[in-house]
Protein backbone atom coordinates (compact mmCIF):
# COMPACT_ATOMS: atom_id res chain seq x y z
CA UNK A 1 0.00 0.00 0.00
CA UNK A 2 1.35 3.41 -0.96
CA UNK A 3 1.56 6.18 1.59
CA UNK A 4 0.70 9.23 1.05
CA UNK A 5 2.89 11.80 1.08
CA UNK A 6 0.14 14.76 0.39
CA UNK A 7 0.61 16.41 4.50
CA UNK A 8 4.42 16.43 4.06
CA UNK A 9 4.42 18.05 0.54
CA UNK A 10 2.27 20.80 1.33
CA UNK A 11 4.28 21.25 4.93
CA UNK A 12 7.20 21.52 3.02
CA UNK A 13 5.98 23.87 0.39
CA UNK A 14 3.91 26.27 3.08
CA UNK A 15 7.28 26.15 5.41
CA UNK A 16 9.33 27.60 1.78
CA UNK A 17 6.69 30.28 1.77
CA UNK A 18 7.33 31.05 5.67
CA UNK A 19 11.04 31.20 5.51
CA UNK A 20 10.81 33.67 2.57
CA UNK A 21 8.31 35.41 4.08
CA UNK A 22 10.82 35.87 6.81
CA UNK A 23 14.17 36.74 4.73
CA UNK A 24 11.70 39.54 3.01
CA UNK A 25 10.78 40.85 6.22
CA UNK A 26 14.57 40.87 7.41
CA UNK A 27 14.80 43.79 5.26
CA UNK A 28 18.78 42.08 3.91
CA UNK A 29 17.75 42.93 0.85
CA UNK A 30 15.67 45.97 -0.87
CA UNK A 31 12.01 44.96 -1.58
CA UNK A 32 12.43 45.11 -5.48
CA UNK A 33 15.29 42.83 -5.56
CA UNK A 34 13.56 40.10 -2.93
CA UNK A 35 9.99 40.93 -2.74
CA UNK A 36 7.84 38.92 -0.40
CA UNK A 37 5.61 36.39 -1.08
CA UNK A 38 2.00 38.39 -0.74
CA UNK A 39 3.94 41.44 -3.12
CA UNK A 40 4.84 38.84 -5.50
CA UNK A 41 1.18 37.55 -5.37
CA UNK A 42 -0.09 41.15 -5.76
CA UNK A 43 2.28 41.38 -8.71
CA UNK A 44 0.30 38.01 -9.99
CA UNK A 45 -3.01 38.90 -9.45
CA UNK A 46 -2.98 42.58 -10.88
CA UNK A 47 -0.99 40.78 -14.57
CA UNK A 48 -4.22 38.56 -14.63
CA UNK A 49 -6.50 41.28 -13.79
CA UNK A 50 -5.03 43.34 -16.52
CA UNK A 51 -3.99 40.70 -18.95
CA UNK A 52 -0.62 41.12 -19.13
CA UNK A 53 0.34 37.50 -17.47
CA UNK A 54 -1.21 36.36 -20.37
CA UNK A 55 -0.23 37.65 -22.90
CA UNK A 56 3.21 37.39 -21.34
CA UNK A 57 2.99 33.99 -20.90
CA UNK A 58 1.51 33.37 -24.68
CA UNK A 59 4.61 35.53 -25.99
CA UNK A 60 6.43 33.01 -24.39
CA UNK A 61 4.67 30.17 -25.36
CA UNK A 62 5.18 31.18 -29.42
CA UNK A 63 9.17 31.58 -28.57
CA UNK A 64 9.82 28.28 -27.33
CA UNK A 65 7.61 26.76 -30.17
CA UNK A 66 9.42 28.53 -33.22
CA UNK A 67 12.80 27.71 -31.49
CA UNK A 68 12.21 24.22 -30.40
CA UNK A 69 10.83 23.62 -34.46
CA UNK A 70 14.10 25.28 -35.71
CA UNK A 71 16.15 22.68 -33.00
CA UNK A 72 14.15 19.46 -34.47
CA UNK A 73 14.66 20.76 -37.88
CA UNK A 74 18.14 21.38 -38.18
CA UNK A 75 18.91 18.68 -34.98
CA UNK A 76 16.97 16.29 -37.78
CA UNK A 77 18.80 17.08 -40.24
CA UNK A 78 22.34 17.53 -38.79
CA UNK A 79 22.08 14.31 -37.47
CA UNK A 80 21.45 12.53 -40.26
CA UNK A 81 24.02 14.14 -42.29
CA UNK A 82 26.83 12.95 -39.30
CA UNK A 83 25.40 9.77 -39.38
CA UNK A 84 25.40 9.10 -43.00
CA UNK A 85 28.31 11.08 -44.10
CA UNK A 86 31.64 9.91 -42.50
CA UNK A 87 33.66 13.15 -43.69
CA UNK A 88 30.89 15.52 -42.43
CA UNK A 89 30.73 13.82 -38.78
CA UNK A 90 34.67 13.96 -38.64
CA UNK A 91 34.59 17.27 -39.80
CA UNK A 92 31.60 19.18 -38.17
CA UNK A 93 31.18 16.00 -35.48
CA UNK A 94 34.12 17.33 -33.41
CA UNK A 95 32.66 21.87 -33.56
CA UNK A 96 29.16 20.02 -32.33
CA UNK A 97 31.05 17.74 -29.97
CA UNK A 98 32.82 21.49 -28.94
CA UNK A 99 29.53 23.24 -28.60
CA UNK A 100 27.58 21.07 -26.72
CA UNK A 101 30.01 21.69 -23.69
CA UNK A 102 28.61 25.52 -23.74
CA UNK A 103 25.91 26.06 -21.53
CA UNK A 104 22.78 28.00 -23.09
CA UNK A 105 23.15 30.91 -21.11
CA UNK A 106 26.58 31.44 -22.36
CA UNK A 107 24.77 32.32 -25.55
CA UNK A 108 22.69 34.86 -24.51
CA UNK A 109 25.26 37.53 -25.13
CA UNK A 110 25.95 37.17 -28.43
CA UNK A 111 22.17 36.85 -29.26
CA UNK A 112 21.91 40.83 -28.01
CA UNK A 113 24.79 41.14 -30.22
CA UNK A 114 23.72 39.52 -33.02
CA UNK A 115 19.80 40.24 -32.55
CA UNK A 116 19.74 43.06 -29.95
CA UNK A 117 16.79 42.40 -27.10
CA UNK A 118 14.44 41.13 -29.89
CA UNK A 119 12.43 38.11 -30.27
CA UNK A 120 14.90 36.67 -32.32
CA UNK A 121 17.26 36.60 -29.75
CA UNK A 122 15.60 34.64 -27.32
CA UNK A 123 14.40 31.87 -30.27
CA UNK A 124 18.32 31.89 -30.89
CA UNK A 125 19.37 31.08 -27.49
CA UNK A 126 16.23 28.42 -27.50
CA UNK A 127 17.18 27.32 -30.99
CA UNK A 128 20.96 26.59 -30.48
CA UNK A 129 20.79 25.35 -26.72
CA UNK A 130 18.37 22.48 -28.02
CA UNK A 131 20.29 22.01 -31.37
CA UNK A 132 22.93 20.36 -30.60
CA UNK A 133 21.12 17.78 -27.54
CA UNK A 134 18.86 16.85 -30.08
CA UNK A 135 21.72 15.85 -33.30
CA UNK A 136 23.37 14.20 -30.46
CA UNK A 137 20.23 11.77 -29.73
CA UNK A 138 19.59 11.79 -33.49
CA UNK A 139 23.08 11.17 -34.87
CA UNK A 140 22.95 8.06 -32.33
CA UNK A 141 19.31 6.80 -33.08
CA UNK A 142 20.38 7.20 -37.27
CA UNK A 143 23.48 4.89 -36.26
CA UNK A 144 21.68 2.09 -34.61
CA UNK A 145 19.66 1.57 -37.47
CA UNK A 146 22.62 1.81 -39.92
CA UNK A 147 23.79 -1.59 -37.74
CA UNK A 148 20.57 -2.94 -37.36
CA UNK A 149 19.72 -2.71 -41.23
Amino acid sequence: MAKNFTPHRIVFYIGIIVVWQIVAMSGVWPDNIFPSPYEVAEDLAYGASDGSLFYGIITSMWRLAIGLSIAIAGGVVLGIFMARIEIINQTVGSLVLGLQSIPSIAWVPLAILWFGLTDGGIIFVTAIGAILQLQSTHTLASKILILIS
